[in-house]
């Protein structure tokens, strides 16, 4: 990578906006990736990841419902419920619900992870190819370069899942010593996971223009509404059924990327 692209990467830096500016631009080109897509042509990016993460999806979704049902058995029979009596047939199927519930949104959220460790040569590629085309700039190909690539995707993804993970446990330790911070939980633990999964697709523009990792995360934390946006709509389309989670990874990352060049340009 060329001196003047790793400059161009840490002009970034030294732009400070309105963190709500910000928010709205990440959110408004989340929406505009679809028009970048079909301007260039570039269904193939979407089609085939699609199928893919389908296929994740379906193998995590199969997991959780297998497990579930064994902690359900474990804990009925642990309990020893009678069913003769119909309250307890009732409170019997609405413990399996909850468990059951808990599971699969718990495998959900590791789902997020796999996509992002286990798919990080289809994001790397993804985002490159976006660069190359918004900046009409292109690098040559390089295995070891791309296997960088891959191996930061995956290593930052690694690090924000551990940072995640302690900062939720932080969250609910709160919430039990502070009660007012129960009520506010589900919505601080939404926002840690929006931050860390925009940061996430962020760096894979970082990582094209030549930063390393150390000025990547300083990078991000100074642009953090950007990644809070991105991880926002990366967390509410997700939840479409079917077209969520075939489409919503790869739209993120070229959203994060087209919106940083915004920021860039101004």
């Amino acid at each position: 990578m060329g001196n003047s692209s790793v400059r161009d990467g840490y002009k970034f830096l030294n732009k400070r906006m309105n963190f709500f500016y910000e928010f709205n631009l990440s959110i408004r080109y989340y929406f505009k990736a679809f028009a970048f897509v079909r301007e260039h042509k570039l269904w193939w990016f979407l089609v085939i990841p699609a199928l893919l993460n389908l296929l994740a999806f379906v193998f995590v979704l199969y997991l959780s419902w297998m497990y579930s049902g064994d902690l359900i058995n474990y804990f009925i029979d642990k309990w020893g419920f009678e069913t003769e009596y119909s309250w307890l047939l009732w409170l019997q199927i609405l413990i399996s619900f909850v468990i059951r519930l808990i599971v699969i949104l718990l495998y959900i959220k590791l789902f997020r992870y796999i996509i992002l460790i286990f798919f990080a040569p289809m994001l790397a590629f993804v985002s490159d190819k976006v660069q190359e085309i918004s900046t009409n700039k292109s690098r040559p190909f390089s295995i070891i370069q791309f296997t960088r690539d891959i191996y930061r995707g995956m290593a930052i993804a690694i690090r924000n899942l551990i940072l995640e993970f302690l900062i939720t446990l932080a969250i609910l330790g709160f919430s039990i010593a502070v009660p007012i911070i129960a009520i506010l939980a589900p919505f601080l633990i939404f926002a840690v996971e929006s931050y860390f999964y925009g940061f996430a697709m962020i760096d894979y523009r970082n990582e094209y223009k030549g930063i390393n990792a150390k000025e990547s995360r300083r990078l991000i934390k100074h642009h953090r509404g950007i990644a809070f946006g991105n991880g926002v709509m990366f967390n509410i389309t997700l939840l479409i059924p079917f077209v969520g989670v075939m489409f919503t990874p790869v739209i993120a990352v070229i959203a994060a990327g087209l919106a940083i060049n915004v920021v860039d340009e101004q």
